[in-house]
């Protein structure tokens, strides 16, 4: 008896230690391996910048960075290492103003030529102008002028550029504070302006004798070309209406007269006498959009083939899903909002690493503490 007593015994010791193990296909582990391989979702590669503006991955695989202050660099996007290869001394750095907007020739193995825009003095007020350097041992020089004495203020200055595949250069510039510009043809200003690669002006342009591609802009800080042709641009509204637009040659996108879409009776009296083109997407209250740019890669999947733009006012990423003929907007959506602080600019490498210039949490923020950061992943 006693011995059937212990064999029972052991027979429910042994059943409850099977039970405890937690060897149910039921029940959850609870205690599940981690991750072996963490990847942070983002890395800071520098964060001594005084106002980053411009932010482009360069023929040569690193990040060139231009600061409104007037200085351009080259950061290895692997250790942060910064390299200065030009001050520009005579750069007017007042509020929204300074060097901004910078883009390297297409062929820059024969033509080492890095073009960009800013700002400067010239004893009647800020003025604009589009320059030319060479690069040649590890320092930018022999400024040549393109275009100059276009309207400028401490606000609404454009400056993003683009070189087309036909070897055309696309200068977005801002009304310069002066609404009544950007409808003005004998002003550049509100305006994104189409440009031989010499700084003359191409004979095939929309309006013959101009530089002027599109107009009717309030100040379009971003501004991308699909491998279709198609080109985009994001554009600062006043209170309302920050815009998407599908840029077309020779038209004219309303400002001040429009704003966004044609949805009130003073926009639709415009309309009627004038022909313009409304916005494709539009966001009221404001967020403050900036650089623009086109992701193509699978390396961060939520974003393959989407706008994806930076915003400033807002502190986010979002990215915007174009319909199937790229007429209209259909998803928006947001990343890192409030995380990363205002974000200026938006790099991308061939490989679909992507890098954002921040440019401090409040406007007006001119400190050396800006950031470039590696985006990894969406978490």
């Amino acid at each position: 008896m006693k011995n059937v007593l212990k064999l029972i015994s052991l027979t429910l010791v042994v059943s409850l230690l099977f039970y405890c193990s937690g060897d149910d296909n039921n029940s959850p582990d609870p205690d599940p391996d981690p991750d072996p391989n963490p990847v942070d979702a983002t890395t800071t590669l520098i964060n001594t910048l005084s106002v980053p503006w411009e932010l482009v991955w360069g023929p040569d695989d690193f990040l060139w960075v231009t600061e409104r202050s007037g200085k351009i660099s080259r950061i290895n996007p692997n250790t942060g290492d910064q390299q200065e290869v030009l001050t520009i001394n005579n750069v007017a750095q007042v509020q929204e103003s300074g060097l901004l907007g910078m883009v390297h020739h297409p062929n820059f193995d024969t033509n080492p030529f890095v073009y960009a825009v800013y700002t400067y003095e010239d004893g009647n007020g800020l003025v604009e102008r589009l320059v030319r350097f060479t690069y040649s041992n590890n320092a930018l020089s022999n400024e040549t002028i393109l275009l100059d004495d276009i309207p400028a203020d401490n606000i609404h200055n454009g400056s993003r550029l683009l070189i087309t595949p036909d070897l055309h250069l696309l200068m977005t510039t801002g009304d310069a504070g002066d609404a009544s510009l950007s409808q003005n043809m004998n002003s550049l200003a509100g305006k994104i302006l189409r440009i031989n690669l010499d700084g003359s002006i191409p004979t095939d342009n929309p309006i013959t004798g101009s530089y002027i591609y599109s107009y009717g802009h309030r100040n379009a800080q971003g501004i991308v070309q699909l491998a279709n042709g198609t080109i985009y641009s994001s554009e600062h509204g006043p209170s309302t209406d920050d815009e998407i637009n599908s840029i077309a040659p020779g038209k004219n996108y309303g400002w001040p007269e429009i704003r966004g879409i044609v949805n009130t009776v003073g926009e639709e009296e415009f309309a009627a006498n004038n022909e313009t083109v409304e916005s494709i997407f539009n966001w009221t209250p404001t967020i403050a959009p900036s650089d623009l740019v086109y992701y193509t890669s699978d390396r961060i999947p939520e974003w393959t083939n989407k706008l994806i733009m930076t915003v400033l006012k807002d502190q986010q990423l979002i990215a915007l899903t174009l319909s199937s003929d790229g007429t209209s907007i259909t998803n928006e959506e947001t990343f890192f909002e409030g995380e990363l602080g205002r974000l200026r600019d938006i790099a991308i490498s061939p490989e679909g690493r992507v890098f954002v210039a921040t440019n401090g949490n409040s406007y007006g923020d001119t400190s050396n503490t800006h950031s470039i950061i590696e985006i990894n992943k969406i978490q």
